[in-house]
């Protein structure tokens, strides 16, 4: 299969339970989730809306880095299935049950949805043990708790650069050419990528991954499903099923407080003010801090570069206090 990806060109997509997986049902759910949450709601003039990126492209993408990194068939497999119990709207759902700080509560469910799918079916037709395949604590190149890098954590972001034309595909590729693998670790041969990519990192958190504006869609879209829940419009199971189809059953609620909010999401603005806000929101704070290989030895961008050290640490430590936002209402029709 001859599969095109923004990050990675085209790339041919040999193994056959890759291909079978990717055809399931849980797998091509992941195309109704958009990646950046109900970012897609926001008024299609705002330069975020274009954020159409799923998680499947994502899933797909990680399973690809993982097969550049040499890594074996079951952890190809598991990046593949990593976000796979993802909810709709991405992380809004932590908002909902009070995880905002951590983002990891489709995690609960990961282990579930693959069993209750057609996904062992198809692992055990091609030989391959489901159990390996939940083990993620072996798969070191697939996940890593920040501030390293991961394949999970090098596509998002990279893929989110690409949307927003934050890194030239020259750039993006320069920093693939930079990594290696140590030690069962990916790290930077490159200590002027390492700092391009940390740099660019945090710019991401600014634009996409923890800010005003995107904490303040999260609360509201996860006030929003709190309300339909409560009200009985839709139930938890609807929380797996994909973007468009909940905003189906949002909107035929016809019911005037979830209709008010959700066209609030498309005609509002954001500011940040202490003195008078709505919310106190606190988010994710995502830091990389990367290793780079020297000599045989791995050492942090921060002990390498004082000035990326106190870039890294003023984010962090303002960023960490959350934000006070207040919703202006407009009319952007």
């Amino acid at each position: 299969m001859i599969y095109k990806d923004w990050v990675y060109g085209t790339v041919k997509i040999e193994d056959e339970v890759i291909l079978d997986l990717m055809n399931t049902n849980a797998v091509q759910r992941l195309k109704g989730i958009n990646q950046g949450g109900p970012l897609f709601l926001l008024n299609p003039n705002h330069f975020l809306n274009k954020y159409k990126t799923t998680r499947f492209d994502h899933s797909v993408g990680v399973c690809i880095l993982l097969k550049i990194f040499n890594a074996s068939l079951e952890e190809q497999i598991a990046g593949l299935l990593h976000d796979i119990s993802h909810m709709v709207f991405s992380h809004a759902t932590d908002f909902l049950f009070n995880r905002n700080m951590q983002q990891d509560y489709h995690e609960i469910f990961h282990e579930k949805m693959i069993l209750n799918s057609e996904i062992p079916f198809v692992l055990k037709k091609h030989n391959v043990n489901v159990k390996d395949i939940l083990d993620n604590k072996k798969f070191t190149l697939l996940e890593r708790n920040l501030p390293d890098l991961c394949a999970d954590r090098i596509d998002y972001f990279l893929r989110d650069m690409c949307v927003y034309d934050s890194l030239i595909k020259k750039k993006v590729n320069e920093i693939l050419n930079s990594f290696t693998v140590f030690k069962k670790e990916i790290v930077f041969t490159s200590l002027d990528s390492a700092k391009l990519f940390a740099q660019k990192f945090i710019e991401a958190n600014k634009m996409l991954y923890c800010n005003p504006l995107q904490s303040s869609l999260f609360k509201i879209i996860s006030d929003v499903l709190k309300s339909a829940m409560s009200k009985g419009f839709i139930i938890e199971d609807d929380l797996f099923s994909t973007d468009n189809l909940i905003l189906e059953k949002l909107r035929n609620s016809n019911d005037e407080e979830i209709i008010d909010k959700l066209n609030l999401i498309s005609n509002m603005e954001v500011i940040e003010n202490k003195n008078n806000y709505d919310f106190h929101l606190k988010s994710k704070v995502r830091c990389v801090d990367p290793k780079i290989i020297a000599d045989e030895k791995l050492v942090r961008l921060s002990d390498l570069d004082e000035s990326y050290k106190k870039t890294m640490n003023d984010f962090i430590s303002k960023t960490s206090n959350g934000f006070f936002t207040k919703i202006i209402k407009k009319n952007f029709n």
